[in-house]
């Protein structure tokens, strides 16, 4: 027997399906990450026509049913089409960059309110800043998502064997492999060399909802960013990010 389910959700990403239909992945505040069949949505007179645009925060009304992966999508209305965003379009290349990751990484169905929670503040947050402050925005969320995901660099002391990093101004290095700072003894052939200034910057994205990063720090973290969520997060490859400049 099918349950109804209402809620709010993130369209994350959309598929055609045959000639009139779109699969959808969808973040929603109940059931995490769902993936929905939407019905002749691609017909010009559909009545959801315009509600699964990425990154739009919908009311969805969707049929549970057991045993079943993908579930048939009722009703979408939009809540928030951010229209500020979509006019701007490194606004959405950076909105589309979230998307993949959440897509990606979240399993299905399993109810994540830190995953909604962050998504929804990135999108406010993108609504406000100006062009120039999208792509610290962005890495920024990036960075705190990972702790999301159970893969949060450490920064405390080395990674390896916890000898505290040494003091003065000079760069540190980080381990991408091995997940964090490390102390000369355990240096490996992933290591990049980051500022005193990133490793706090760092630091304060995690302890903070919405840390600024400078521009120092936003370039030796995407020297590493990419190729650490390829290495601890199941080989990722976020493509959004290779062409969001």
């Amino acid at each position: 027997m099918a349950n109804i389910i209402k809620c709010r959700g993130f369209v994350l990403k959309t598929a055609p399906f045959k000639e009139s239909s779109l699969l959808a992945s969808v973040l929603t505040n109940k059931l995490g990450k769902v993936k929905l069949l939407a019905k002749g949505v691609r017909r010009p007179k559909s009545k959801m026509c315009g509600a699964l645009e990425p990154f739009s925060l919908d009311e969805i009304i969707f049929y549970k049913r057991e045993f079943k992966d993908i579930y048939t999508l009722s009703d979408a209305v939009i809540v928030d089409g951010y229209p500020e965003v979509r006019g701007d379009p490194h606004k959405v290349s950076g909105a589309m960059v979230l998307c993949e990751y959440f897509d990606k990484t979240l399993p299905t169905e399993e109810r994540d309110t830190a995953a909604f929670s962050g998504f929804y503040r990135f999108l406010r947050n993108l609504r406000r800043v100006n062009s120039a402050g999208v792509r610290a925005l962005v890495v920024g969320h990036l960075i705190k998502a990972l702790s999301a995901s159970g893969v949060m660099p450490h920064l405390d002391n080395c990674v390896l064997c916890h000898v505290p990093l040494s003091d003065g101004n000079g760069k540190v290095d980080f381990s991408v492999s091995a997940g964090g700072v490390v102390c000369s003894k355990h240096h490996d052939d992933t290591v990049v060399l980051l500022s005193r200034q990133t490793i706090y910057a760092l630091r304060n994205i995690y302890g903070k909802s919405d840390a600024a990063i400078n521009d120092e720090a936003l370039r030796e973290i995407e020297v590493f960013m990419a190729d650490y969520m390829y290495v601890h997060l199941n080989h990722l490859n976020l493509h959004s990010l290779k062409h969001f400049k």
